[in-house]
């Protein structure tokens, strides 16, 4: 799919603010256990609600997972400087159309979808770039896969 990464980046950022509604509303139910108008009630073993310390901790893993998963592609975008920057980030990462980035930016339409062009080439490269390194990757798994099925099977076939 192309530009995915900069399609994963808003995913990314989608699953992250729920996260952290969810973590914000998982906090407060276990403060009302703990010190609210539930404190005195009695959990019962295997109720949601008796292992919220233990998915408030899942829930803060997941979000910094995220987050730095976040990091690493801005750190692509990132990688652009000066006016292609602004181009990439306000047109991938804020939504921006092109005419709008011209106006953000001061520059004419026409230099902005003339700059955009260029950007499009090394965007492509790096969905390439990620396909091709996914397919080998893909085909080095299946290749040791196989290696491990024939090696188990010839140890099978010798006792």
């Amino acid at each position: 799919m192309r530009f995915q990464w900069l399609k994963d980046y808003q995913c990314l950022d989608e699953q992250i603010l729920y996260l952290k509604w969810n973590l914000n509303k998982s906090r407060l139910e276990l403060d009302r256990w703990v010190n609210g108008d539930l404190a005195n009630v009695r959990l019962e073993k295997n109720s949601r609600s008796s292992s919220l310390e233990e998915s408030i901790e899942k829930i803060e893993q997941e979000i910094k997972r995220l987050e730095e998963q976040k990091g690493e592609l801005l750190s692509i975008v990132r990688s652009f400087k000066g006016l292609d920057n602004d181009i990439v980030r306000l047109k991938y990462i804020d939504g921006y159309s092109l005419e709008e980035v011209a106006e953000e930016t001061d520059y004419s339409a026409s230099y902005i979808r003339q700059r955009h062009a260029e950007i499009r080439k090394t965007i492509q490269f790096l969905d390439d770039y990620e396909l091709n390194y996914n397919s080998r990757k893909q085909r080095e798994d299946e290749i040791e896969y196989y290696n491990i099925e024939r090696i188990e099977s010839n140890q099978i076939s010798l006792f």
